[in-house]
C-alpha cells in the first residue's frame, strides 16, 4: 500500500493502525524503478503511433494508498504526451484519466483524489473507487487495464492482528478457487486479482510482494496459476530493506499471453537486482508447474552446483509435524520463566534458541508472545486439554528444527522433555530408536541437505537468503546413499552436541559436514563445507552456550 511520509502516513502510524492494514509507505525510487520497468515499454511500444495510444492507455493500482504509484504513472503519461506535441495542460487532463485506484480507507483515498487533482482538476474523483481489490468483485472493469502496479498490503495470516476472518477466507477461497488456501498471504492473492484486471493480451501486472511469494508453500497455488496464463518477464529483488516491516521484497512482473503460456521453449526471466534497478542474470523461466520459484534467488547468490548420490528420501525414515497460530496463541498464560522444572513444565524451545547441534535454553534470552524469557518454560496444567494432550505428543525423544535460517539447524532431544514452540518444526522416527535421531540430526545439518534445501525453497522465509521449511519439505529432503559415512558423520553431530559451544563443538561439527559430504558422494574436501560454514549463525556477542 502506497503513502507518502509525513502525510497520511503519520496520521495510520498515529492511529495504530498501519499495521492492521499493512500499510507500509513506497519510497520514491523503488516507485519510479518499478514504473521504468513495466510503464516505459509500455509507453515506448504505443509512442510511435502517435499521442492517441499513448493517452489510451490504463494503469490501476489496486491498492493505492494515498496515490504514489498512481501520481508518478500519470506524470510519466503526461510527460510522454507532450513530447508527443499535446498541450501541458491538454497532457496533464488527458494522463489523470489514464489512471484509477483502489484503495479500503477512506482517509487514504481522499489524500489520493487530491494528488491526482494537483496534477489536474480532472484528477481524482471516481477513479479512486472505495473498497477491497481482493474481497469486492466488480470495482473495476475486469480485463480492461494495461498495468496493474502497486504495493499491496503485507498481511501475515499467522498473526491474530493482521490475519483476514474466516469469513473472508472463505470469501477469497470462493472468488480465486483452490489456488488460495487457508494461510496464503493475502499479498500474493493480489497477483490473482491484478491478472483479473490486466487486459487478457499483454496486460502486464508488477505488484511489491514479500520476497515468499516466490517459494512459500502456501503462495504455490497463487505460482501455479499466475503462471499458467502469464509469462513472468522479470522479477525485481531489493536485496535489501525498502520498508520499516521486518520483511524483504521483490516484484514478480508478470505479461499475459491470452493462452496457457507453459514452460516455453528458450523463455527467460529477467533480474533486476537492489534500489537501483541494476540488471542482473537471465534465467529459464520456472514452469507454471514448478513447486517454486527459488532457482531465481539462487542464480543471484551464485549457489554451488553439485551432483549428489542419494539414496531415499527423510520421509522413509521419519514422520515431522509443525504446530500453527493455535498452538502459538493457546500456550499464553502458561509460559514461566523458571529454571527449575519437570515434566509438568517443560521448557519451552524457540527458534532462536537453536543452532545446529546446539540449545541455547538457559544462556540466551528468547521473545515468545510479545514477552522476553531466560528460562522459559510451560506450566502443562495451566492448558486446555486438547493442548495437554499436544504437549503429552511432543514430549517424546525428537529433533528440532528451526526455520527462516540460512542453513537447517537441528537439535536432538534424547531425553524428550522440549516443547516447540512456532516455528519449529518436530522430527520423530518412524522406528522409535534414538539413533535414528543422531542420524537426522546429521543429515539436516549436512551442507548438501543445506543446498538442496535452498534451491528448493530459498527465500520462503522473511528474506531472500533465509530457508523455510514445512513439515513435508523437510521429508522430501534427500538421504545419502553411504550409510558408513551417515554414521560417521551422525557420532560427530552427537559429540558436537555434547560439546556445548566452544572450538571444541566447532571441530566436531565440521567433522560432521565433511562426513555428510562424503555420504552424499562428494570429495573429501570439497569446498561446499567452507560455502556451508561461511552461512552459519554467527557468535552473539557476550552470549555464551552450554
Amino acid at each position: 500500500m502506497a503513502a507518502t511520509p509525513g502525510g497520511h502516513e503519520g496520521v495510520l502510524a498515529a492511529r495504530g493502525t498501519r499495521k492492521r492494514l499493512g500499510a507500509y509507505y513506497t519510497p520514491a525510487d523503488v516507485v519510479e524503478g518499478l514504473l521504468d520497468l513495466a510503464l516505459d515499454p509500455l509507453i515506448a511500444a504505443r509512442a510511435s503511433d502517435g499521442p492517441g495510444p499513448v493517452a489510451a492507455l490504463r494503469v490501476l493500482d489496486p491498492s493505492c494508498g494515498t496515490g504514489n504509484f498512481l501520481v508518478a504513472a500519470a506524470q510519466r503519461i503526461a510527460a510522454a504526451l507532450v513530447r508527443l506535441g499535446l498541450d501541458p495542460e491538454l497532457a496533464a487532463a488527458r494522463a489523470v484519466r489514464c489512471v484509477q485506484g483502489i484503495e479500503l480507507d477512506p482517509g487514504t483515498a481522499r489524500v489520493c483524489r487530491a494528488a491526482l487533482r494537483a496534477i489536474h482538476p480532472d484528477g481524482g474523483g471516481r477513479r479512486i473507487v472505495r473498497g477491497d481489490a481482493l474481497l469486492d468483485d466488480g470495482l473495476v472493469p475486469a480485463g480492461a487495464f494495461d498495468l496493474v502496479v502497486g504495493n499491496p498490503p503485507f498481511l501475515s495470516q499467522l498473526a491474530s492482528s493482521t490475519a483476514r476472518s474466516r469469513v473472508d477466507a472463505d470469501r477469497l477461497r470462493a472468488r480465486f478457487g483452490s489456488a488460495v488456501g487457508p494461510y496464503t498471504d493475502p499479498a500474493a492473492v493480489f497477483l490473482l486479482a491484478a491478472l483479473r484486471s490486466a487486459r487478457p493480451v499483454g496486460g502486464t501486472v508488477a505488484l511489491i510482494e514479500p520476497v515468499g511469494v516466490v517459494s512459500a508453500r502456501d503462495a504455490r497455488g497463487v505460482r501455479a496459476a499466475v503462471r499458467g496464463e502469464a509469462a513472468l518477464t522479470a522479477l525485481w529483488i531489493a536485496e535489501e530493506p525498502v520498508f520499516d516491516a521486518d520483511v524483504e521484497v521483490c516484484a514478480p512482473v508478470l505479461v499475459r499471453t491470452g493462452v496457457d503460456v507453459g514452460a516455453g521453449a528458450g523463455a527467460t526471466t529477467s533480474i533486476v537486482r537492489g534500489r537501483r534497478f541494476a540488471p542482473g542474470p537471465v534465467v529459464a523461466m520456472p514452469a507454471p508447474g514448478a513447486p517454486s520459484w527459488s532457482a531465481l534467488l539462487a542464480a543471484v547468490q551464485d549457489l554451488p552446483e553439485r551432483d549428489l548420490r542419494t539414496d531415499g528420501v527423510l520421509g522413509d525414515l521419519a514422520d515431522a509435524t509443525a504446530d500453527f497460530r493455535d498452538q502459538y496463541y493457546g500456550l499464553a498464560g502458561a509460559v514461566v520463566d523458571r529454571l527449575e522444572g519437570g515434566p509438568e513444565a517443560p521448557r519451552l524451545v524457540t527458534s532462536g534458541l537453536i543452532d545446529p547441534a546446539l540449545l541455547h535454553w538457559g544462556h540466551r534470552s528468547c521473545r515468545f508472545n510479545r514477552a522476553s524469557y531466560d528460562h522459559p518454560r510451560v506450566e502443562v496444567r495451566l492448558l486446555s486439554p486438547a493442548l495437554q494432550d499436544w504437549a503429552r505428543r511432543r514430549q517424546v525423544p525428537k529433533v528440532l528444527v528451526a526455520t527462516q535460517t540460512r542453513v537447517l539447524e537441528a537439535v536432538v532431544d534424547a531425553a524428550g522433555d522440549l516443547l516447540p514452540s512456532v516455528p519449529v518444526v518436530t522430527v520423530t522416527s518412524r522406528r522409535g530408536e534414538v539413533q535414528d535421531l543422531w542420524l537426522i540430526g546429521a543429515l539436516l545439518s549436512a551442507p548438501p541437505t543445506t543446498l538442496v534445501a535452498a534451491r528448493r525453497h530459498l527465500g520462503a522465509a522473511r528474506n531472500a537468503t533465509a530457508l523455510r521449511l514445512s513439515a513435508s519439505d523437510l521429508l522430501a529432503l534427500p538421504l545419502p546413499a553411504d550409510p558408513v559415512a551417515w554414521g560417521e558423520g551422525a557420532a560427530s553431530f552427537a559429540a558436537a552436541s555434547a560439546a556445548g559451544a566452544g572450538a571444541g563443538r566447532d571441530g566436531l561439527l565440521r567433522a560432521c559436514a565433511r562426513s555428510m559430504g562424503v555420504a552424499f558422494g562428494l570429495a573429501p574436501g570439497d569446498d561446499l563445507v567452507a560455502w556451508w560454514e561461511g552461512r552459519l549463525p554467527q557468535p552473539r556477542a557476550g552470549v555464551s552456550g552450554p
